[in-house]
């Protein structure tokens, strides 16, 4: 699984370079609308904690495909004693490697677009689980059906690409660019959860006129 998000991480910086060659010479009136993206933020569920990953888009007309690496470390809510004091702490108790394919929708208006998207994903979990005397771990695959819902902003019109955290302009004006946003993300399955995080991607976001 790490594999995969390595191989997005990957894409991503291919995509990148391609940008910096890219001269708008695509022999269709428009460029195709094909995007990555980083994710990471806070979920909860069967405990709570982190979700991050990764994923790769492509869009056809409103309908939106997805392939997408999540990770979710979860803990649960526990507590300790310091004489007649307790403090709480968290207890780690599922790491969760979720593989998925989606499907939605989604609305472009300028500078900004609108998604949603559900689909079935296949989940390694490992998870430990705490007795009186010891802990014990297993490892559970299970099916799952993941959603979620972006909302994300990325230049109205054609620009130069600005490399070095946006600073130093390259080349002449592009479709590719970076964008920014928010997600709602979640998977139905024996460990439900549901998260909220930012994004963060590279791509084609939406057709730009030659």
């Amino acid at each position: 699984m790490k594999l995969i998000l390595l191989g997005i991480i990957l894409l991503s910086n291919i995509l990148y370079c391609y940008s910096q060659q890219e001269k708008d010479t695509i022999y269709s009136k428009t460029n195709p609308i094909v995007y990555s993206e980083l994710f990471m933020g806070f979920a909860g569920g069967n405990g709570i904690g982190v979700v991050i990953g990764g994923e790769l888009n492509y869009q056809i007309k409103k309908d939106l495909f997805t392939v997408k690496y999540g990770y979710q470390s979860l803990a649960e809510l526990t507590g300790t004693a310091v004489g007649f004091i307790g403090f709480p702490a968290f207890e780690k108790t599922i790491d969760n490697h979720e593989i998925s394919l989606l499907y939605g929708q989604r609305y472009i208006k300028d500078g900004h677009s609108f998604s949603f998207s559900g689909g079935i994903s296949t989940n390694y979990a490992d998870v430990k689980q705490p007795n009186n005397t010891m802990t014990t771990e297993e490892s559970i695959q299970y099916f799952g059906f993941p959603f979620e819902a972006n909302i994300k902003w990325f230049k109205k019109k054609k620009r130069r690409f600005r490399a070095y955290y946006g600073l130093i302009p390259i080349g002449k004006p592009s479709s590719f660019g970076r964008s920014f946003g928010f997600k709602l993300v979640g998977n139905i399955g024996k460990f439900t959860y549901v998260g909220m995080g930012i994004n963060y991607g590279f791509g084609w976001h939406k057709k730009y006129q030659q």
